[in-house]
């Protein structure tokens, strides 16, 4: 693991309120089970960001956490030289900008951030979520249509990088992949698992990404082995 990780609640209050000062570090909130965190901490080791990671529980979030640093009461959250970061996609942009010179998020190139954007804005979660409650006909269906509209966007808006490479575009990681392959990962594992559901059956553009993600050293430093999701899902995935 490239980084040093370190439990919320083992943290004394003068060391978490130290983490408020303008110390000139990168300090990310985050939990490693959570898809939204995995845009931001794959983006920091992508990046090369010089950080930590504070572990936060979803299962048992810590008062401090949300009285302390974010009210809003999520993961992933940021703090940079003592200033405060929010969101998962916002975060992983700040983290390329500062870090990476922007090219995750393709900040020198308008046409191909554009692109990224689509795509990502194309991506739908929710109906991930909901078919790992159940796979009904209408819950196949709402993602079918948002896994469609992604692999359209790869295979048709996205055609001239299509004979250079597995990403969006082409040969170069996107933040497309950085905002969509965390939660292709986990949902391809756990809907197999909890509902012998093929997530990817039917769009080979995203197969494709999917594999390719997975096949980065930085990818495999920030997730762990299937059987860690499928045991942190269990609850979601068997709750009445």
């Amino acid at each position: 693991m490239p980084f040093e990780s370190t439990p919320f609640e083992s943290l004394s209050e003068s060391q978490l309120d130290a983490f408020k000062q303008k110390d000139g570090k990168l300090h990310l909130f985050n939990n490693i089970i959570c898809p939204f965190g995995h845009r931001a901490l794959w983006t920091a080791v992508e990046a090369h960001a010089p950080f930590h990671v504070v572990e936060v529980s979803l299962a048992d979030m810590p008062a401090a956490y949300i009285e302390k640093f974010n009210r809003f009461g999520t993961v992933p959250y940021l703090l940079s030289n003592g200033s405060p970061v929010y969101e998962s996609a916002i975060i992983a942009q700040y983290v390329d900008t500062k870090f990476g010179n922007g090219e995750l998020f393709r900040h020198h190139d308008p046409e191909e951030a554009a692109l990224s954007q689509l795509a990502a804005a194309k991506f739908e979660v929710g109906p991930l979520y909901r078919a790992l409650g159940g796979t009904s006909e209408d819950n196949v269906a709402a993602l079918k249509e948002t896994l469609g509209d992604v692999e359209t966007i790869y295979r048709v808006h996205a055609k001239e990088f299509r004979s250079s490479g597995p990403y969006l575009l082409g040969s170069k990681l996107s933040g497309a992949e950085i905002l969509i392959v965390p939660f292709l990962f986990r949902f391809d594992i756990l809907l197999q698992h909890y509902r012998g559901y093929t997530l990817l059956d039917g769009f080979p553009l995203l197969q494709g990404v999917l594999a390719a993600a997975k096949a980065r050293p930085a990818f495999q430093d920030t997730v762990r082995e299937p059987q860690f999701f499928i045991d942190a899902y269990a609850a979601y995935a068997n709750k009445k």
